[in-house]
């Protein structure tokens, strides 16, 4: 199968995945949403901003949220970071963080 998306890691993800390889749990998890988004691209997620182009991909168990923003032009999906969601004011302090950072990117 080809891949139509190509996945550009901020910073803060590559740290957070660094630290996730050594839970192979969630390394796992992970991994499974990462290549959904590689092969799907924005269809993998659900949209959060449809100016600044911002989606999350989430799952119930753990409650693992991912935040990306897709570029039309070159097709590459920009992974911001993921979170494991402990309460909704901190999801909406990471989704404006997430607006900020991807507002900040060119389209």
């Amino acid at each position: 199968m080809e891949m139509n998306y190509t996945l550009v890691f901020d910073d803060v993800m590559i740290k957070q995945l660094k630290k996730a390889g050594k839970n192979q749990h969630i390394k796992e998890i992970l991994t499974k949403m990462l290549d959904k988004l590689e092969f799907f691209g924005p269809d993998a997620g659900e949209l959060l901003d449809s100016q600044l182009a911002v989606y999350e991909v989430k799952i119930k168990h753990p409650p693992i949220r991912l935040y990306f923003k897709h570029n039309k032009q070159t097709n590459e999906i920009y992974v911001f970071e993921f979170e494991i969601k402990t309460s909704p004011e901190k999801q909406k302090a990471t989704i404006i963080k997430i607006k900020r950072k991807a507002s900040g990117l060119k389209s």
